[in-house]
């Protein structure tokens, strides 16, 4: 079915929601102001979990700790939802 072909009030529109990665550096914050759009959270998690990978693999390349370093994952409003700890050592194994 062509979908220009639909009315468009049976057109199924994509909800995209916005998240944020913060990087939580011990008592710092280091915060996402234009965050990225995904259809759900899950979604937002994978590529947090990506991106926590890429962060701790590049401090250990540089021979830095990233111990009590995470990757948060927040709404629009701010509200964290899930955080990610970035620790290569897992990541190795």
């Amino acid at each position: 079915m062509d979908v220009r072909t639909v009315a468009p009030s049976k057109r199924r529109v994509a909800c995209m929601s916005r998240y944020y990665f913060h990087i939580r550096a011990g008592w710092d914050l280091i915060p996402d102001d234009e965050g990225m759009e995904f259809p759900d959270l899950d979604r937002a998690e994978m590529e947090g979990h990506a991106s926590a990978r890429d962060l701790g693999l590049a401090a250990l390349r540089e021979r830095r700790s990233c111990a009590a370093y995470a990757l948060e994952v927040a709404d629009a409003t701010g509200k964290v939802l899930k955080r990610i700890r970035i620790d290569p050592v897992p990541m190795l194994a």
